[in-house]
């Protein structure tokens, strides 16, 4: 081998790749889809177990949204800093 040749790469170099921003996409949708579903589900199964119909499933899919956007803002954030 040529000192000016390079030695063949087997693609396991220690550089950390960039998320390509269809990720961060798909994470904050997961991420939201997620706060929304729990909340309501939670509040769904509460009121069915007190019956007291749309309290709890109200209160629950005002957390999932609260969550929501905590999930927005912490993310945001984080991508701000890099």
């Amino acid at each position: 081998m040529r000192q000016d040749e390079e030695p063949a790469r087997d693609g396991n170099d220690a550089q950390p790749a960039e998320s390509p921003n269809w990720a961060l996409g798909l994470d904050l949708g997961v991420r939201l889809g997620l706060s929304v579903v729990i909340g309501l589900g939670l509040g769904i199964l509460v009121d069915n177990w007190l019956h007291t119909s749309p309290l709890f499933t109200l209160i629950g899919m005002v957390l999932g949204i609260g969550a929501a956007m905590v999930t927005i803002w912490r993310v945001a954030r984080d991508a701000m800093r890099k």
